[in-house]
């Protein structure tokens, strides 16, 4: 009994640390008040900023986008620095997709220092997208940069410039920041370290998921205050297509750190992205470590950055553990000659039969395999109950707590069950070995491919290896056994837990999958020590015991889904859009929902087409095609093409348009090409900087379901017109199309408003378009 009682308390303190381990990824710190002293960062000074521009959406090119860089530059003017506009229109060559180009507007600051080695670029973004306030994304990184300039002011001199850059366009192809790089000029060497504050959502800790290279000088500057941070991320991002201002900082050959607030994505570029749903423990968590960082590269001679290695880092409770990137591969060898050199010892003094290790090596995989499973398959039976959880970013709803809690029964029942059916027949010993026999296999050719995510099987091979030495020293039934067998669990606790927090609101519901088979591991290697208690007690309670947390589990989950229904303050998503056709004066209601609300299908209708993107390339309709129904015609923003020049030479015709808005100010306008009637060559945008190449010609939309295969679009068009030149060649009429789009629908053809438990879905709701064809 004494035994059993020391080896509990042993366990309850792994769970303990494990939790806590939990519990620092997800807990905030206390928001500072706004009297306290000058140089600490204050969230509620900061959040008072907040409402001044993130009362409504201010896309870039917008009135609102206006004011709130007016805003801006009147603060930092407040604190006696001198802002400087940063102007220039800019174009992105679309792949697969339309042309990008527009006019922004950067805002920049310098706080000089006094013996600089470079530059400390802290940046944020002013726009928002067409349908969120943007209170959180980016008003979080935005009111954080105004309180550190406020900082700075106040403070003594750093030893580097410190720069802070507003810019224009983040969420429309980063086209402000990639005017900022062309403002530099080629020929400018100056060592920049960037700091970009971003948010996938309103609350959470600050992540810090991507670095630029020399990460182990940057990582290191995390210190006096340490975010949610893993190296893990830092390499899955690298691979993702998802970009921020901070990708196109990395390709003018900059580097730096990336930081964002992921928690409650559910309104991340929505109407719930505003004042009332930023956390100020967040905006308290990001503007400490982002200040911390900044006080720490302002103070160092940036030239030794650039010089510095790579680095694998991770959380292990309240500290960032960090190691040179030349440790992993060696690291990572050393995990499965530990654990072989552990077996052999623990072989030779009768503590292990290899044969007995295949019984839980072979059959752990399917753990594993089972574990996903039950992560994907719970994800569709989810959908099925709730079609409209398909619609929150990456299937992360309002109130995912009891479902996640679900799913990790349901992993501890799976994962207890095969620990103590292997060890029926094995050893705790020879159990343990057998699940490490995986990370081991699995951490040289991640270290080789995923060098930053190594670390994950490395440590837990390690630990695996350091218990199953231990342990052999001691008897079959001694406690100590199992005690040792325990502490090896300690490296995949510290490591695997914080991971697994990290990934459940960075994946969502939808890829719950990946953090479940994570859980899996950890959970193995902490119940592998009690495996051979097992076999004192009855299959039957065995399997007991796994029921009832499967059903406590499939409670959880099924409870989750019953009690979630939409309210005001977990609204549910839906799409409407309103679509005018300019030349023939019809215009109708738009939807992409599936399972649509009865307040979408009162103006859409059920009936489905996929005939509109014939006159709104904007349109194309998913499989199943697109709910639409007709509305009345209500005055929108329009577009207008005129030609100012048409001359041929040869084989080809060179136009120049000048493409504007007829009636109001959208916030995107687009000009589509017939490709059926003529081949475009090339393509130039006035005003781009000079040795920018002219847009490719061809097709740009090879998948569009309409003849209109070549497209520009232009964000935050000029009201006066853009000039667009266009190079075609063949001898039929060029056909062009010309769309306008903008946030808001139209109040005057609304007869119901949107109730209060209903918000837009993000990307596809709460916009009107406006399209003409012209023949040229």
């Amino acid at each position: 009994m004494r035994a059993r009682i020391v080896v509990l308390v042993a366990g309850l303190l792994l769970v303990l640390i494990g939790a806590d381990c939990a519990l620092v990824v997800r807990a905030v710190p206390d928001p500072v008040r706004a009297d306290a002293a000058p140089s600490a960062f204050s969230a509620y000074r900061a959040k008072a900023d907040i409402a001044h521009f993130a009362e409504a959406p201010h896309p870039s090119g917008s009135a609102r986008a206006e004011q709130t860089r007016g805003f801006v530059r009147d603060r930092l003017s407040d604190l006696g620095l001198k802002p400087v506009e940063i102007e220039g229109t800019e174009t992105v060559p679309g792949d697969g997709a339309s042309h990008l180009a527009g006019r922004v507007h950067d805002i920049s600051v310098t706080v000089p220092g006094r013996s600089s080695t470079g530059q400390v670029l802290l940046v944020a973004h002013t726009d928002s997208v067409l349908t969120g306030p943007g209170a959180s994304d980016d008003g979080l990184g935005v009111s954080s940069l105004l309180e550190i300039a406020r900082i700075l002011t106040e403070g003594p001199r750093p030893r580097n410039d410190v720069v802070l850059l507003f810019t224009d366009s983040e969420e429309t192809g980063q086209l402000g920041v990639r005017a900022y790089v062309h403002s530099l000029g080629k020929a400018d060497d100056t060592p920049r370290v960037v700091l970009n504050l971003e948010a996938r959502g309103t609350a959470g800790r600050a992540v810090m998921f991507e670095t630029g290279d020399h990460s182990s000088a940057l990582v290191k500057a995390l210190g006096g205050h340490p975010p949610v941070a893993t190296s893990l991320s830092a390499e899955v991002y690298r691979r993702l297509p998802n970009d921020t201002d901070f990708t196109q900082l990395r390709k003018a050959g900059m580097t730096g750190l990336n930081f964002a607030v992921i928690g409650d994505s559910a309104d991340y570029h929505a109407p719930g992205d505003d004042l009332a749903h930023v956390h100020p423990g967040s905006l308290q968590d990001l503007g400490d470590t982002v200040l911390a960082a900044a006080h720490r590269l302002s103070a160092t001679d940036l030239r030794d950055v650039t010089r510095s290695s790579d680095a694998t880092w991770f959380n292990v409770g309240p500290l960032l553990v960090r190691y040179p990137a030349g440790a992993v591969l060696p690291l990572a060898l050393a995990a499965p000659l530990a654990l072989l050199a552990a077996g052999w010892y623990a072989r030779r003094r009768g503590a292990l039969r290899p044969g007995a290790v295949l019984r839980p090596a072979l059959t752990f995989p399917l753990v594993l395999v089972a574990t996903a499973a039950l992560g994907w398959g719970t994800w569709q039976v989810l959908v099925l109950i709730r079609p409209y959880y398909a619609s929150f970013l990456t299937g992360d709803p309002y109130r995912t707590g009891p479902a996640i809690t679900g799913l990790l029964l349901l992993t501890a029942a799976l994962t207890g069950l095969w620990a103590a059916w292997a060890g029926r027949r094995r050893g705790a010993l020879e159990t343990a070995a057998g699940i490490g026999v995986w990370p081991a296999l699995l951490a040289v050719p991640t270290a080789l491919l995923l060098p930053g995510a190594a670390y994950v099987f490395t440590w837990t091979a390690l630990g695996v290896a350091a218990g199953v030495a231990l342990g052999a020293r001691a008897a079959e039934e001694s406690p100590w056994r199992t005690t040792a067998l325990l502490g090896s669990a300690l490296p995949a606790v510290i490591v695997l837990v914080p991971l697994v927090t990290l990934l459940f609101p960075t994946l969502g519901l939808a890829t719950a999958a990946v953090p479940l088979v994570l859980a899996a591991l950890a959970l193995a290697v902490l119940a592998a020590p009690f495996s051979r208690w097992s076999r004192g007690l009855r299959a039957r309670r065995l399997v007991a015991v796994a029921v009832v947390a499967a059903l406590a589990g499939t409670a959880c989950v099924g409870g989750a889904v019953a009690a979630d229904r939409p309210d005001a303050d977990h609204p549910r998503p839906v799409s409407l859009m309103y679509a005018l056709d300019a030349d023939h004066g019809r215009a109708y209601w738009v939807s992409e929902d599936t399972d649509p609300a009865s307040w979408v299908t009162g103006y859409t209708g059920h009936r489905r087409t996929e005939a509109l993107e014939a006159w709104s390339p904007a349109l194309a309709a998913p499989p199943g095609g697109l709910l639409a129904g007709p509305a009345p015609v209500a005055p929108v923003a329009t577009p207008e093409v005129s030609t100012v020049s048409d001359t041929r030479s040869g084989a080809t015709r060179t136009v120049r348009l000048k493409v504007g808005p007829k009636t109001g100010r959208p916030a995107l306008l687009a000009l589509y090409v017939d490709t059926s009637t003529a081949q475009v060559v090339r393509a130039r945008v006035a005003g781009t900087p000079e040795g920018t190449p002219d847009l490719s010609g061809g097709v740009n939309r090879p998948h569009a379901g309409s003849p209109w295969k070549w497209g520009l679009l232009m964000v935050a068009p000029d009201p006066r017109g853009q000039d667009v030149t266009l190079v075609v060649r063949g001898d039929k009429p060029l056909r062009l199309l010309a769309m306008t789009e903008d946030s808001g629908l139209p109040a005057q053809a609304l007869s119901r408003p949107r109730p209060a438990d209903l918000t837009w879905e993000p990307g596809a709701a709460g916009l009107s378009f406006a399209s003409r064809v012209y023949t040229i």
